[in-house]
């Protein structure tokens, strides 16, 4: 374990980490640099302009998503009409505060899926590559605070430190859907490179992953890395998707971007997924049959959701076709469309902060986000430490950002 050199970072040290400046690391090591002294810097600028656009993308869209999960997107509309930003929590939209959920109302509290990329971060920056399933499933077990965790994901740990079951093959039997929206500091440190993003995510989510959607979450996660490349574009970004899938996570993307680029509005955008992209079961095989049609509800004040990977990830690419690269486009019809709104529009979003950087967000999501947050977690930092990391050892790409 590397822990012995790299002492676990507490949660409460972690979490509540002041603002650091980047001067200190902009140069570094000059073997990660090119020659070229002002292309490096520039190089690191960009990565790092990125890297924010990409993790704070990512915890706007789930504290904008919060207040709007698992309802039906006419349901959203007749409530929230038309609304342009962060909501608060509560009535008329979700009842309840809780952990596994949000803790504050107000507007940019982010939910549990951000909790848990946060401890991602945090075994990220603990230990050094390479990583394995085996060392991120005791590090959890060991340092992990599940309070904010949805509890579902918990299970196979705690299987694990029971010894009733192992790291590389507990996700097998464990229920599948939810937990899309944690892996963005995974292509931060290996950003420009899909292949290696793909390959480390794989392994990672064997914990609570079987086949099928390790391999949609190793492709969304390649979709990342490859969105922080020099001239990405929402075209390329789809082509990696699709060149990391397999044979039935392929035609699911596929699917959704279609119809994606046939919507002339949000309105025809929802209306079309959930007519033909709604999943209730899906083989777990990576080159199993298409999911059984569902036929969608045409309203409902109750629960309306999925939480399965073929559905939940083609809707959120399909988003990101659709937006066109614009951020209110983009993100808001994401949030709109309901089902599982906050883990949908987080990795729309990741795709366009890493693609566009942190200037593509409007600066009041970016400040409220990161204030309503602050006694809890401290995001911008957290982006900070990756880029720091992916310099330090030499994961990110900046030959080709």
């Amino acid at each position: 374990m590397n822990d012995q050199h790299h002492p676990p970072y507490s949660r409460r040290h972690f979490l509540r980490l002041s603002t650091a400046t980047t001067s200190a690391w902009v140069l570094g090591s000059t073997s990660l640099f090119a020659a070229n002294a002002s292309e490096s810097q520039a190089k690191v600028k960009l990565y790092r302009n990125k890297a924010l656009g990409c993790f704070m993308g990512a915890a706007i869209a789930d504290a904008m998503g919060g207040p709007v999960e698992g309802q039906h997107y006419k349901r959203i509309a007749k409530l929230y009409p038309d609304f342009q930003g962060l909501l608060k929590y509560g009535p008329p939209g979700q009842p309840e505060l809780r952990p596994g959920y949000a803790l504050s109302a107000d507007p940019g509290n982010v939910t549990d899926d951000t909790y848990i990329r946060m401890d991602l971060v945090r075994y990220l920056l603990a230990n050094d590559p390479p990583y394995s399933v085996e060392q991120f499933a005791s590090w959890l077990v060991a340092n992990g605070d599940f309070t904010n965790w949805w509890q579902t994901a918990v299970k196979p740990l705690r299987l694990i430190e029971a010894g009733k079951a192992n790291a590389q093959t507990s996700g097998l039997t464990h229920r599948q859907g939810g937990g899309g929206g944690w892996w963005q500091p995974v292509a931060i440190l290996h950003a420009g490179d899909p292949e290696k993003a793909s390959t480390v995510t794989s392994d990672l989510c064997r914990i609570w992953k079987a086949p099928l959607e390790q391999d949609i979450l190793s492709s969304v996660v390649a979709g990342q890395a490859v969105a922080f490349k020099e001239g990405s574009t929402i075209d390329s970004i789809v082509d990696a998707i699709l060149a990391d899938s397999g044979p039935l996570a392929q035609k699911l993307f596929t699917r959704a971007v279609e119809l994606a680029r046939k919507a002339n509005n949000k309105e025809q955008l929802f209306e079309l997924l959930h007519q033909h992209c709604l999943v209730k079961e899906c083989t777990t095989d990576v080159d199993g049959p298409m999911p059984p049609h569902v036929e969608p509800i045409e309203y409902t004040d109750g629960p309306y959701a999925g939480i399965l990977f073929a559905e939940q990830q083609p809707f959120a690419l399909a988003y990101f076709v659709y937006g066109q690269g614009d951020p209110r486009k983009t993100l808001l019809p994401a949030v709109k469309g309901g089902r599982d709104a906050d883990s949908i529009a987080t990795n729309t979003a990741s795709w366009l902060g890493a693609m566009s950087g942190e200037s593509v967000w409007p600066a009041d999501w970016i400040e409220t986000t990161q204030k309503a947050n602050i006694t809890r977690m401290n995001l911008q930092q957290a982006a900070e430490d990756l880029v720091q990391r992916g310099l330090k050892h030499n994961t990110v790409r900046l030959d080709v950002l």
